[in-house]
């Protein structure tokens, strides 16, 4: 159930306006003008709501959903009772995704406002609407786009641009950063501190700290997770390609090159210096270590460690990662070894008799 303390809520919404959103027809003998007021789970939702199923673990919830309509694809319109509505997509969580946000939108700042306590610098050029939360700390020579929002007790550090409609949540520090529209930068997210640059000290010297002189390029669209961290280049720049999406407390390193649309799950680290190609997906706890180049559509599910480069889009599985149907081989082969061993132990037949 949606807690509307927390969530502002638009509608109620016709289905005829949410065909058009989906660029969907109105299914044959539907009413266009029935009103939806909101969406919910399919057990919990009621005849005025909005469901979606694309889980085949919830195959009985759907069959007894009391939902008003739900979205499902073309394989299980079948299973939608009859008093429900079946608004038949491709990807069901994806057309639930817009039209969750056409219900509960993001309402951003009408005008231009600065809290009380917030340090500003006298040089920083804010756009229009812009709102600064409390002890917000803004350096020298920031430049910030129309709409954007900067939560409470966030840095900016000097010469830091941020583009249009930006989100950064409470606690986030940019620094050294160039960052394009509509990035959202979850609670605590760090951007552009010196990455791990050392040269080791030999015969008992001190480690030699590299000075990080690079930056952090984001481009339109990215959102990065609380806590995640991104390091700028040590001479070049780290780069974030555009729609990219960083999950929670990521780590990644100085120099490293994302392209568009890649996910990286939560917990995972990349190494420095290593590429990413366009729509690359990385599982949470994976580490990637450092001066690697991955394909474009490169897969490396949960907890693989991935050691070398790959030139081809393959799926990732294991430490050290390999291709994931070889995985699954060596797995299977394993299982039939432990099986054959613990027969073999249990058989008094087969042990051995020194006496």
């Amino acid at each position: 159930m949606i807690d509307h303390r927390f969530f502002q809520t638009a509608g109620p919404f016709s289905l005829g306006r949410l065909c058009m959103e989906l660029k969907l027809e109105v299914p044959e003998g539907a009413d266009p003008n029935l009103e939806l007021r909101g969406i919910a789970g399919l057990e919990e939702a009621g005849s005025d709501e909005l469901s979606f199923f694309h889980n085949s673990a919830y195959k009985g919830a759907l069959e007894q959903t009391k939902a008003g309509a739900v979205l499902v694809r073309t394989e299980q319109e079948h299973l939608v009772p009859a008093s429900t509505v079946a608004l038949v997509v491709e990807h069901p969580y994806e057309a639930f995704g817009l039209l969750a946000a056409l219900f509960h939108p993001e309402a951003g700042p009408q005008a231009t406002s600065i809290h009380p306590t917030a340090v500003v610098a006298p040089d920083v050029v804010l756009g229009d609407s812009v709102a600064i939360g409390a002890h917000v700390v803004i350096g020298e020579g920031v430049e910030i786009g129309n709409g954007t929002i900067v939560g409470a007790g966030s840095v900016l550090g000097r010469g830091v641009r941020l583009g249009e409609r930006c989100t950064l949540e409470p606690g986030c520090v940019v620094r050294f950063s160039l960052i394009g529209d509509d990035v959202y930068l979850k609670a605590g997210a760090k951007l552009g501190q010196g990455g791990f640059g050392w040269a080791l000290g030999q015969d008992s010297q001190r480690h030699t700290r590299i000075p990080q002189l690079g930056r952090v390029i984001i481009g339109d669209a990215v959102e990065i997770g609380a806590n995640t961290t991104v390091d700028r280049g040590t001479s070049g720049d780290t780069v974030i390609g555009a729609g990219s999406v960083l999950d929670n407390q990521c780590q990644i390193a100085h120099n490293v090159q994302l392209g568009e649309r890649c996910v990286i799950a939560g917990r995972t680290a990349i190494g420095g210096s290593t590429v990413l190609e366009d729509e690359v997906i990385i599982g949470g706890a994976c580490v990637i270590v450092g001066h690697l180049r991955l394909a474009s559509g490169l897969k490396a599910l949960a907890g693989t460690l991935v050691s070398k480069s790959y030139d081809k889009p393959i799926t990732l599985r294991g430490v050290p990662g390999q291709e994931h149907r070889l995985y699954l081989r060596e797995q299977a082969t394993i299982r039939r070894m432990a099986a054959q061993a613990t027969a073999q132990s249990s058989d008094p037949e087969g042990e051995s008799n020194d006496g």
